[in-house]
């Protein structure tokens, strides 16, 4: 403790110069106010590292002194010990109140002596933690406040590779909505114009969510753009996408994937999926779904990549979306689940495309109010208008 700087705020010059004397003799820098408004200004000009304080002062008695220094942003942490010969617990509790950091009986014998110096030493170690705590602190900020920058400036960039729909070259519409769970999001969708007005489009999901799935889900995007145009089934696209992938996921990380082949001209669709939820069809003539095969991409297990056909007719519209949207819950643990979405879908089975992903939308924050969706939620509507 030699070296550190101490006030001592004392209007008896006695008493001032003993335990002046004392502090010194210990190895403090001893600095000294001869009442609390003398104390109150050379606090503020010399910011010692600790304060002690006698109670009864003119001016400014030190419970007032001591409620000055706590009110001041600059200074409510310095250590305030006040000295006293008034032992009544009605002065303690005013002076504790005031924020004093201890009330300490003026020395009287070698013993209280050495009590005082060794109340001054704990309070000066309390003082250092809460420096450091609070250099720490400052620290953390800082860094959470780089991080938080990263993150937003990641989440620009992925948000950017998401592509818009593509101007119609037919009769079909699309509308794409992805929300993710953090600032960064593990699902991931792209469009593909292929010839003869057939548009590719797929939607993957990649094990969690953060900046690994994030990466990964991007990787998901550069491998599968490729397969767009070297092959011709959406079976053989995800089957080419999970030997691809194996290659680059890291263990424990995977994901489900569903494409299509539309012809914007007709409405033919040719399907596939792997672990992902089905799409789903609806219309006037009522609900249907394009289903997924077992299994998962990026480990080399594809359970099956047979695909299907169908057809969209005018009035309906396709809905295809990542798994975050049924598994949505409500504060007591109920699912949005796939029935509540089919049954609201077939409800408003004449909205258009943008409005259908609002009434989605809106039906999710409803079920998951006060919270928010745990897992992304992508969605993807195609529509063949009547």
């Amino acid at each position: 403790m030699a070296g550190r700087r101490i006030l001592l705020v004392e209007d008896s010059s006695t008493m001032r110069r003993m335990i002046s004397t004392l502090l010194k003799d210990e190895g403090y820098e001893v600095d000294t106010a001869v009442d609390g408004k003398d104390g109150l200004t050379k606090t503020r000009e010399q910011r010692p590292e600790l304060v002690l304080s006698d109670y009864e002062m003119p001016e400014m008695d030190g419970p007032t002194l001591c409620r000055a220094i706590k009110e001041d942003k600059d200074l409510r942490s310095t250590p305030v010990l006040l000295l006293t010969t008034l032992a009544e617990t009605q002065n303690k509790l005013t002076g504790l109140d005031a924020g004093a950091d201890d009330y300490i009986q003026k020395p009287k014998s070698p013993d209280e002596i050495k009590e005082l110096f060794a109340r001054i030493r704990a309070h000066l170690r309390i003082a250092d933690l809460l420096t450091a705590l609070a250099e720490r602190n400052f620290l953390l900020e800082a860094a959470h406040k780089k991080l938080n920058f990263e993150l937003e400036l990641a989440r620009k960039v992925q948000l950017a590779l998401m592509p818009r729909p593509p101007k119609p070259r037919g009769v079909l519409r699309m509308a794409v909505r992805y929300t993710p769970a953090n600032q960064l999001g593990g699902d991931v969708y792209d469009i593909y114009r292929l010839e003869n007005n057939r548009l590719g489009i797929l939607v993957a999901d990649v094990s969690g969510h953060g900046v690994n799935s994030a990466m990964l889900s991007g990787m998901v995007k550069a491998l599968a753009a490729p397969l767009t145009i070297a092959v011709m089934e959406p079976g053989e696209l995800l089957a080419g996408l999970d030997v691809a992938g194996e290659q680059f996921f890291p263990e424990g990380y995977f994901c489900t994937g569903f494409y299509l082949i539309a012809d914007e001209e007709t409405g033919l669709l040719r399907y596939a999926g792997v672990g992902h939820p089905p799409g789903i069809i609806v219309g006037p003539s009522g609900t249907r779904t394009l289903q997924s095969n077992p299994g998962l991409l990026g480990v080399g297990m594809v359970d099956g990549t047979a695909g299907g056909s169908d057809r969209l007719a005018p009035g309906e519209s396709l809905i295809l979306y990542t798994d975050g949207l049924p598994d949505a819950m409500d504060p007591s643990d109920v699912l949005f689940g796939e029935e509540r979405l089919t049954t609201m879908l077939q409800a408003h089975h004449g909205a258009n495309p943008n409005e259908i992903l609002d009434l989605v939308e809106q039906a999710v924050t409803k079920h998951t109010a006060p919270g928010r969706p745990s897992d992304d939620i992508n969605i993807v509507v195609l529509q063949y208008p009547v």
